[in-house]
């Protein structure tokens, strides 16, 4: 029996459509997982730059911050499905790509740190500890190169986990 060309295209249109639903699935886990990281690194490493006085005076920044570290996180998934082609490359991640990801966070931290001291945009107390080459601080350098790759791994987990439960 032949199928029509309506049936086909409402079958492609319906593989297409669930195809989406996991990739916004994806993106929302990677944010939603990548936010509470990055919210708890913040708040952590925040006494150790100066002008800090108290959680809730911080709290502000520190969100903003991590709005940042999810939009930043959020480009990199984008950029690399791009290059690969691949919008659901997130649930099959493999060391490479937990390497790529390390060093593509911790050359963005680096940036971010450069910029922000050249600008004085902020500083950092004596609590912090200094990369000595790069002068930078080490707790937001350790904080892109860990939680960016951690981010996508956990995300994969949790995207595996659901797709083996909901069988």
């Amino acid at each position: 029996m032949t199928k029509s060309l309506y049936e086909t295209r409402n079958h492609f249109i319906t593989i297409q459509t669930v195809s989406r639903m996991k990739i916004a699935k994806q993106i929302l886990s990677l944010f939603a997982i990548a936010f509470v990281f990055h919210l708890i690194w913040e708040n952590s490493q925040a006494p150790l730059f100066t002008g800090y006085s108290s959680f809730g005076q911080h709290l502000p920044i520190c969100f903003l911050g991590t709005i940042g570290d999810v939009a930043f996180t959020t480009a990199v998934y984008i950029g690399i499905a791009m290059l690969k082609n691949d919008f659901g490359w997130i649930v099959r991640l493999g060391k490479k790509d937990i390497f790529v990801l390390a060093v593509i966070g911790f050359f963005f931290a680096l940036g971010i740190e450069w910029r922000a001291i050249l600008f004085d945009r902020w500083s950092y107390t004596e609590a912090m500890p200094i990369i000595p080459y790069f002068q930078v601080g080490l707790a937001p350098i350790i904080q892109m190169s860990i939680l960016l790759p951690l981010s996508f791994y956990i995300t994969e987990l949790f995207n595996k986990n659901s797709k083996n439960h909901s069988k």
